[in-house]
């Protein structure tokens, strides 16, 4: 059961990084971006937000 466990952390983990490394890849694009900065800002706290769940 355990195993089990940490095999699915482990996954989650993995999934984690990968959609925070594309959160930062297009936080970057954004950022070249004439955007509102609204929306750079909301950007910006979606990735804190996940990189504060994948430290859980």
């Amino acid at each position: 059961m355990t195993k089990e466990n940490a095999q699915v952390d482990e996954r989650e983990a993995r999934m984690g990084r990968r959609v925070n490394g594309k959160v930062s890849t297009l936080l970057t694009e954004i950022e070249k971006e004439d955007i509102p900065d609204r929306l750079l800002e909301l950007a910006r706290k979606l990735q804190t937000a996940l990189n504060e769940k994948l430290e859980r």
